[in-house]
C-alpha cells in the first residue's frame, strides 16, 4: 500500500535539515560578536596604552626633602643657558667641584685653574657638571685664599669664607654612578719612580686617585700632570711602623717618641711640597696610627687644613676611623690593600673581592701602591667595569661611608 501523508503516524513524515535552521537570529549573533571585536580591536590599537591597567597619581611641586646636590643644571635644547649660581655661596656645603672649563685652554694641555675665589665663582662649570669624567683636566693653580705662607712653602688652610681645599681640589663624581655599586681606588707611590708614575697618570681611569709620596722627585709637576689628566690627588704622610728604626718610613715621618710640636713641624714639610691636594694618606705607620693621644694630635691638623684622611687599611689596629668620628675629620677607610701578595692572580682576587663588596654595601674602597704588576691588572680590570654594573668614583667621593 502506497504510504501517504493520511497513512503516516503524526510527526513521522516531518523533513529534518538545514531549510528550518534559524538563519536570522546566527546572523545577528555572528554581527554582534564581529562588532564586539573591533570595538575592542580599536580601543587597545588607538591607545598605546590600550589593554593595560590605569592609575591616577597626584603630582606635587613640592620640594621637601630634597637638596640642592639631588639637582642637576643642563642646558636647554635651544642652546641657551640657564643662569648661574653663585659659586662661591655654594662651595663650602657641596663639595666636589670640577674646576676646569672643557671649553678653556686645559684641552691644550695648558692649566685652567682658577687664581682666587672670585675667578672660582666666575669659572665653576656648573653646566658641564656631567662633563670631564674619562680625563677632563682638573686645576693646576692653587687658590691663594687657600694658602698659608710657611717656612716649608705655602700649607693649605680654610678659607675666611669657610672653603676647605678639599671642597675645591676634589674631583666631581659623575650623576650616573648614584645609581651604581661604586669602587673608589687610590693609588699610592706615585712620584716616586717616573715610569711608573707616568703610566699610572696616562693609562689608569681618571676616576682612580692617586697619593703623591713626598719624597718623589719634582713632586710639583707630577701633581700638575695628574689633575691635568683629571686624576684627584692626596698627600703621603709618612708614620711610624712597628719595627721602626730597622723599618724607616724616611726622615720626616711622624713618630710617637716626639712631642706634639716636633711631629707638627714634620707634618707642615710634608704639606709644604706641592698644593691643590684633597687630604692625607698614611705610608706605614701601624705604630703610629694605633697610639690614640698621636692620631687625635694629627687629625686635628688634618681637619684644622680643610683636608681628608684615608686610613690605607694595611694596619687591623689603626685608632684612626674612631679618632676622625671624634675630631669629625673627612675620613676613608680602605677595606683591603689590592696588592699585599704582588702577583697577578692575588690581585685579581682582591679585585673580585671588592666587587663582591660594593655589590653588598653600594661603595667599596681599596688602596694599592704604583708597582707595575699592579698598574697592569688594574687598567685591564677597569677596562669592562661598567658593563658589570660598577662605577669608578674618585677616592674623596667614599668620605664617611666606609665606617
Amino acid at each position: 500500500m502506497v504510504k501517504s501523508d493520511l497513512t503516516a503516524p503524526l510527526g513521522m513524515n516531518k523533513r529534518r535539515g538545514i531549510g528550518r535552521l534559524p538563519f536570522g537570529l546566527i546572523g545577528v549573533a555572528i554581527m554582534t560578536v564581529l562588532l564586539t571585536t573591533g570595538l575592542i580591536w580599536i580601543g587597545i590599537v588607538d591607545d598605546p596604552n590600550g589593554g593595560e591597567p590605569m592609575a591616577t597619581i597626584e603630582l606635587s611641586s613640592a620640594l621637601d626633602g630634597v637638596s640642592p646636590g639631588d639637582i642637576e643644571i643642563v642646558s636647554l635644547p635651544d642652546g641657551r643657558q640657564l643662569d648661574q649660581p653663585d659659586a662661591e655661596s655654594d662651595l663650602g656645603s657641596n663639595g666636589n667641584f670640577l674646576l676646569s672649563d672643557p671649553k678653556s685652554s686645559a684641552s691644550a694641555g695648558q692649566s685652567s685653574g682658577p687664581t682666587s675665589l672670585s675667578d672660582l665663582a666666575r669659572r665653576v662649570d656648573y653646566e658641564g657638571m656631567d662633563a670631564g669624567f674619562s680625563g677632563e683636566a682638573l686645576s693646576t693653580e692653587p687658590i691663594k685664599q687657600l694658602l698659608e705662607p710657611h717656612k716649608f712653602g705655602s700649607l693649605p688652610k680654610i678659607s675666611a669664607e669657610g672653603i676647605r681645599p678639599l671642597d675645591v681640589y676634589a674631583r666631581r663624581p659623575s650623576p650616573t654612578t648614584l645609581t651604581q655599586a661604586r669602587i673608589a681606588i687610590l693609588v699610592n707611590g706615585i712620584g716616586l719612580n717616573s715610569d711608573m708614575t707616568l703610566k699610572a697618570i696616562e693609562d689608569l681611569p681618571a676616576d682612580i686617585s692617586l697619593g703623591l709620596s713626598p719624597y718623589g722627585d719634582d713632586i710639583d709637576s707630577w701633581m700638575q700632570s695628574a689633575r691635568l689628566s683629571g686624576h684627584e690627588v692626596l698627600l703621603q704622610a709618612p708614620m711610624e711602623p712597628f719595627d721602626y728604626p730597622d723599618n724607616d718610613a724616611g726622615p720626616q715621618s711622624l713618630l710617637t717618641n716626639l712631642d706634639k710640636a716636633q711631629n707638627e713641624e714634620r707634618l707642615s714639610w710634608v704639606l709644604g711640597q706641592t698644593s691643590n691636594y684633597v687630604g692625607l694618606v698614611n705610608f706605614m705607620g701601624d705604630r703610629f696610627t694605633s697610639n690614640e693621644m698621636r692620631m687625635n694630635e694629627l687629625l686635628s691638623k688634618v681637619r684644622d687644613h680643610g683636608l681628608m684622611y684615608v686610613d690605607d687599611g694595611t694596619s687591623p689596629r689603626s685608632k684612626a676611623s674612631e679618632v676622625a668620628g671624634t675630631q669629625k675629620v673627612p675620613f676613608v677607610q680602605a677595606d683591603l690593600v689590592l696588592d699585599q701578595n704582588l702577583n697577578q692572580e692575588a690581585i685579581g682576587t682582591q679585585l673580585l673581592e671588592l666587587e663582591v663588596i660594593a655589590r653588598q654595601r653600594g661603595i667599596a674602597v681599596a688602596t694599592a701602591t704604583a708597582f707595575p704588576v699592579t698598574l697592569a691588572a688594574l687598567e685591564a680590570w677597569s677596562q669592562r667595569l661598567e658593563e658589570r654594573g660598577l662605577s669608578l668614583v674618585p677616592i674623596s667621593s667614599a668620605i664617611n661611608s666606609t665606617r
